[in-house]
């Protein structure tokens, strides 16, 4: 019968299958390395609290006999509500050429880790132009859930952002350098660390600014040992990381969250390049990537599967900046 097979050759199935799928995502998700996706257990939702600046008092003679003051931060915070999971699923009659052929369940895999891969870097960086755009407005920072509008002081910044001044500036190495020279000098000069962000570029852009020769070249390691596997091209310290999946309204987004929250829409369209740090979003899973190989009956079938549960949300707007092109609110 096509449902029977052995615990032991349906494990294996899954296993490598399972296996490519994870191979995938490694080798071809840049933000799974990037953020920090928390592990959500017995919720749905992920909190992380954020606190303002601390008051310094001085305490000498000319104070003597007084009693130091306490002073009262603004703390409030972020959260991310995860309450969608994402599936990849092919669907077989007979299983065949899956249980018996290892191509098939490598190209099944490669397949779903890929799709999964563009669609989980897509959500985050989309999260980390929303990010970028929120203002800060007398201490209120609307944008980012879990505030409701309350005032924070200074426990929550704007983010940096700022339109090119002329059409086709997008596409000039000498203007698009300077752009991004501005975004990342405004955060150095708010006391943001940018050593550790990262410039994503869409790959036209990445290659414009290739051909500036104020682009710095740095050796780097994957790993943590002594020796670099490689040179990358740096701005203002900034590595340069080129990717499609920036501002990419290619891949649908709709089923998560309320429809709406992780699309791109006016301005966020005409995104060209995203200086994001690890803290710039806040990351959960409910579900962590999982492979499945099932046989349902009422179908007749058999289901390759491969799902997790994951969202994100702005959390750090003030580590966060984004280059947009001229006009982009009318011309994304």
């Amino acid at each position: 019968m096509a449902d029977q097979i052995s615990t032991f050759d349906r494990n294996d199935m899954i296993e490598e299958y399972g296996g490519v799928v994870d191979a995938q995502i490694a080798k071809h998700s840049i933000m799974r390395q990037f953020v920090s996706m928390h592990s959500i257990r017995g919720t749905d939702t992920k909190t992380v609290r954020r606190m303002g600046d601390t008051t310094l008092q001085a305490v000498n003679d000319a104070n003597a006999g007084g009693r130091p003051q306490s002073t009262s931060r603004n703390f409030d915070r972020a959260q991310v509500v995860v309450d969608t999971i994402v599936l990849a699923r092919d669907k077989r009659t007979l299983l065949n050429e899956f249980q018996t052929d290892f191509s098939a369940r490598r190209e099944i895999g490669v397949d779903h880790g890929k799709t999964i891969a563009k669609f989980f870097d897509t959500a985050l960086l989309n999260m980390g132009i929303k990010s970028a755009l929120l203002n800060v407005t007398a201490g209120v920072a609307a944008g980012i859930k879990g505030i409701q509008g309350r005032d924070l002081g200074d426990a929550f910044k704007s983010g940096y952002h700022t339109e090119l001044a002329g059409a086709g500036d997008e596409l000039d190495p000498d203007a698009l350098y300077a752009a991004f020279e501005k975004v990342i000098v405004d955060m150095q000069e708010n006391d943001v660390d940018t050593d550790e962000t990262a410039l994503f570029l869409r790959p036209r852009q990445h290659a414009v600014l290739l051909n500036n020769d104020k682009l710095v070249s740095r050796d780097f390691s994957r790993d943590n040992g002594d020796f670099a596997s490689g040179t990358l091209k740096t701005l203002m310290g900034v590595p340069l990381v080129s990717t499609a999946r920036l501002a990419d309204t290619n891949i649908d987004l709709s089923i998560l969250g309320n429809g709406t929250e992780y699309a791109l829409s006016g301005i966020e369209l005409g995104a060209v390049g995203l200086v994001m740090h690890p803290n710039s979003v806040l990351g959960g899973e409910t579900i962590p990537l999982t492979s499945d190989v099932h046989y349902e009956k009422l179908e007749l079938s058999w289901f390759i599967d491969s799902y997790l549960a994951f969202g994100a949300a702005p959390r750090r707007p003030d580590q966060t900046g984004a280059v947009f092109k001229f006009n982009a609110t009318l011309n994304p």
